[in-house]
């Protein structure tokens, strides 16, 4: 009897501290397993025949429990639960979808001058520039004229965002009375290096329950190595106090500590850990995606980081397990009540429903590439606004034509990876970046681990 299995990239098979896992990937559903069920799911993966698996391993475990262990499989396979088919994509839900969500440039202007900051990436000249309240509203026009459900989300970002304050608040209150009589609800969220947060600021952001992701990269010597006032001065002890004063007032809820690791803290468990003393419990870290020297990631570097993730397991159930758990952002992963399959092919949803507005109104597929022509969406202050969005469908067909990712046992966990980095650190939209994708690979592993525990 044969078994329909797909191909070997349909079902990842892996061994983690002990505890033998296999993940359905068409599915999503995952499986503890002893040697024998191991096993035998190996042969059905790459041999697809029942009969001979059973004679192989007959040979090595007694022939009842093979029988059993058969069994099992078969009827998990009936359940669609393990060497599941394909998913059938319904085209409806896959062709571009109306816009939920602009990052808006606040400012282009910043008062660090942190080492990786993707705004400096090739040299690339960005205006010191505020956005104005013309461009501000007419962006929460243009999103509530979208298509695209009940949900409405802008992100402020820049350069620093709160060197723009005003119009922040100008633009939360805006969106707030076009929504009165219309069937939408807003969202925000504002990312910010903390250093200009102040009462009036911290005030409004928690009042008006606005989500904030704070750029904090670990122990003092780590952040302030990357991280400089203009001046050369560092710039933690600012941050760090900010960021306190902040959270006090939302009782530790609607943020993330959002930090960067580079080459120079491969050790950066210790910055997880620093921040966990810090008392920040929602937390990511991030590799950074830079070729500078002394500061890019490299291939050589994975083993290290492999460990590092290693560490990073332990910390995070040595926390659980003492009653004080932390929030990781790699390591959340809900495999049962997780994002639909649509919501996880589309990653991000740059380009689709997720587009970035620069200072001056132009729109891109992503903050990543502001400024960079080839991917120029058009300019909601022209008018009449002509809006393009064949460089959004450019980066989704580029995601879909990735021939790695097709036979990647992640490609429905990771929505095909960033198309920044793409085309940014590997050269093409069409292309993967090997290094992110290898740790991504690892932080899953990982991820899925935690998830057999719970």
């Amino acid at each position: 009897m044969a078994c329909s299995n797909g191909r070997a990239g349909d079902v990842h098979i892996f061994k983690y501290r002990g505890t033998q896992l296999v993940y359905d990937v068409n599915s999503g559903s995952l499986h503890q397993v002893d040697d024998l069920a191991r096993e035998a799911i190996e042969l059905l993966r790459d041999r697809d025949e029942k009969e001979q698996a059973a004679r192989y391993l007959s040979r090595r475990y007694p022939p009842g429990e093979v029988e059993e262990a058969l069994e099992q499989i078969n009827a998990l396979r009936k359940e669609g639960l393990l060497f599941s088919p394909e998913p059938r994509l319904q085209e409806e839900k896959t062709s571009p979808r109306g816009v939920k969500s602009l990052c808006l440039f606040i400012s282009h202007s910043c008062n660090l001058s942190c080492r990786y900051c993707f705004n400096r990436r090739d040299g690339r000249d960005q205006s010191l520039s505020h956005m104005t309240p013309e461009v501000g509203k007419k962006a929460v026009d243009f999103l509530l004229q979208s298509e695209g459900g009940h949900f409405r989300e802008i992100d402020f970002f820049g350069g620093e965002p709160l060197l723009n304050f005003p119009l922040v608040r100008e633009i939360v209150e805006y969106a707030r009375e076009r929504t009165r009589s219309r069937e939408k609800e807003f969202s925000f969220t504002l990312t910010t290096n903390a250093t200009l947060l102040d009462e009036r600021s911290i005030s409004f952001l928690n009042s008006e329950d606005i989500n904030v992701i704070l750029s904090l990269d670990g122990r003092p010597e780590v952040h302030d190595r990357m991280r400089s006032f203009k001046n050369g001065r560092g710039s933690y002890k600012t941050t760090v106090k900010k960021i306190k004063r902040l959270l006090q007032g939302r009782e530790g809820n609607n943020y993330y500590i959002r930090g960067t690791y580079t080459r120079k803290n491969l050790d950066f468990t210790k910055d997880i850990r620093h921040f966990l003393e810090l008392g920040f419990f929602s937390l990511s870290l991030e590799p950074v995606v830079s070729s500078a020297e002394g500061i890019g990631l490299k291939e050589e570097d994975l083993p290290a980081l492999e460990r590092e993730y290693d560490r990073l397991v332990d910390l995070y159930l040595e926390f659980r397990d003492k009653g004080t758990p932390f929030q990781f952002y790699h390591f959340l992963l809900d495999l049962e009540r997780g994002p639909c399959l649509y919501k996880r092919l589309s990653g991000c949803g740059a380009g689709e429903d997720y587009l970035a507005v620069s200072a001056d109104g132009s729109l891109y597929p992503c903050h990543q590439f502001v400024g960079a022509d080839e991917f120029y969406m058009g300019n909601i202050s022209d008018g009449p606004f002509a809006f393009n969005r064949e460089p959004g469908e450019k980066l989704a067909a580029a995601a879909h034509r990735k021939e790695a990712c097709r036979q990647c046992w992640a490609r429905y966990l990771c929505g095909g990876g960033c198309a920044a980095s793409s085309y940014f650190a590997a050269g093409d939209l069409e292309k993967t970046y090997d290094l992110g994708c290898a740790l991504q690979k690892i932080r899953l592993e990982r991820a899925l681990y935690l998830q057999s525990l719970t």
